[in-house]
Formats: structure tokens, sequence, C-alpha cells
């Protein structure tokens, strides 16, 4: 049998550091200009709305994995905190994957968005019923959103895109190939809906999050050690979703030596994803300082 020399945790830790690399040179192309890998020159094409939008959410979703490398070393209640940071990062490499594969139409109405989301924030009613709340800064928010945000106005265009995000990885997949959409699919598939219910609160979120891994154990040793499996299950969905973003970035842009390490780092994914939990030693025991109690 094939045995690992590191805890699966630790293994997907090194492959994460080495995937921002990969992360830290697009965005540096994107942003900073030409620079060369293996040889290829890598010069960005984008169209400035696309390269400006995906740089910024590409951006946003490298510093919530930088957190998640942080948050693999606490053990116990505190990684269930984890799993909305993973979420943040994989809607964040969604929407720049569909930023990168869509026009640069779709990227002007992004960038329209963000002006009118701030306008929005100081003009908008909350709550239900009696329990309501009015914020306005306008003295005529709906002659405002008519005059100057026409594209908005209107039931379902609040929004800067009306598709939902299995529609955006698709066209993804559409646009930018099915490795692309493939990547991005898998991380939504392992991550998305199981954060939803741990995000909102629900009594299932909960319930999962204490006794998914536990197997029948009620101690503390072993609900630290489940917690270890939700860190691996984040960190497989997280990678999955950085791929389809760099997947998408060289591809569109026929990059093609560090499209080939993007394949390679994808491969080491799923072999490290698929292996039996007995190709791996345990899992290092928390830091004294990130104690905690079941």
């Amino acid at each position: 049998m094939d045995t690992e020399e590191l805890p699966l945790l630790d293994a997907l830790r090194g492959l994460a550091m080495l995937q921002q690399e990969f992360l830290r040179l697009a965005l540096f192309v994107a942003s900073e200009g030409p620079a060369s890998f293996e040889g290829e020159k890598l010069t960005c094409t984008l169209g400035d709305g696309q390269r400006r939008t995906s740089t910024f959410l590409a951006m946003a979703a490298g510093q919530s994995f930088e957190t998640l490398l942080h948050v693999a070393k606490l053990r116990g209640i505190p990684v269930r905190d984890a799993y909305p940071v993973a979420r943040s990062a994989i809607e964040s490499f969604v929407n720049a994957s569909y930023l990168l594969a869509e026009s640069d139409n779709v990227a002007a109405r992004a960038i329209r968005y963000i002006d009118f989301a701030a306008w929005r924030h100081h003009n908008r009613k909350f709550g239900s019923g009696e329990f309501s709340i009015e914020v306005r800064s306008d003295p005529d928010p709906q002659a405002t959103l008519t005059q100057k945000y026409p594209e908005f106005s209107g039931k379902g265009n609040g929004s800067w895109t009306n598709l939902d995000v299995p529609s955006r990885i698709r066209r993804v997949g559409e646009l930018a190939g099915r490795r692309s959409g493939s990547r991005l699919l898998a991380a939504y598939g392992l991550i998305y809906s199981l954060s939803s219910e741990i995000i909102h609160g629900s009594p299932f979120g909960a319930s999962y999050f204490y006794s998914a891994h536990l197997k029948g154990e009620r101690t503390t040793k072993a609900f630290q050690a489940a917690t270890v499996r939700h860190l691996e299950e984040i960190f497989i969905g997280v990678l999955h979703a950085g791929c389809g973003f760099l997947a998408t970035f060289f591809g569109q842009q026929n990059m093609q030596a560090p499209l080939n390490a993007e394949e390679k780092i994808f491969a080491r994914l799923l072999e490290l994803s698929t292996k039996p939990s007995s190709s791996f030693p345990p899992a290092m025991p928390q830091a004294a300082d990130t104690e905690s109690e079941e």
C-alpha cells in the first residue's frame, strides 16, 4: 500500500500553499504586468473590466484561504468558523472565474453594481411588519433608481448577475471548458450546502458539525479528532475551487506552462482525496494555546 508521510490535513495544507503561489502569479500578471514561468512569457490579455473584477475577487478568495491555513491549526469548536470562510473563498473563486469566462459587458455590469449597492445600502427597508426599519439618505430614492441605475430597477434586476451559483458554474464550463467547470462544481458540491446550514445556524448545521465524524464516541479527544475531518473536507473543497479559477485564468489566455502546473496540483489533490485514511499517519494534536473544550 502506498503510504503517505504526512497526515492528510498537513499534506492538503502544503498543497494549498503551493496553489497560493500560482494564484499570486495570476494576480501579478493581471495587475502588475508580464512575468515569466518556465520560459514562457505570461501577458494578460483580458478586457479591463474582466481584469479588474476578477482580480479583486480572486485576491479576496486567496486571503480567505490564508485564513484557513491558520485555522487548520485549531481543533474543537473553533473549527466551525472555518465553514463561512471556506464558503466565501469558494464563491469568490466561482465569481472570479465567471467574470473571466463571460464578456467584458458582464464585468461592466458588476462594476456598475458596486456603486449601486453602495447607494442601496443607505436607501433600503428591512424587517417584517411592525418590526421594520427604513434607512434613507436620498430624498427621492425611486427617482434616483430610475434615472441613475435603470439597469437595476424592476423585479429580479437588483443584483450584479441574474444567474445563481450553479448556473454561473455551468457558464464557466461552457465558455472556459469542462476542466474549469468541473473543478468549481466539485467545490460547490463539497462545501456549499453544508456551509449554508452552518452559516444560517440551522439545527442540522449544528448537529452536523458536532456529530458528523464522531463514530459513536463521546469524548473530547474524539470530538477534536472529528474536527480534523471537517478541516480536511474544507481544504479539499477550497482546493478544487482554486484549481477551477487557475484553470480558467491561465486557460482563457493560453498560458500553457502554468496551466500544466495547475493540472499537476489537481492530480495531487485527487490522489490525496481518494486514498483510504489508513494511508496517512494520525493528525498532529492541537497547539497548547488553541485548546478548546467539547
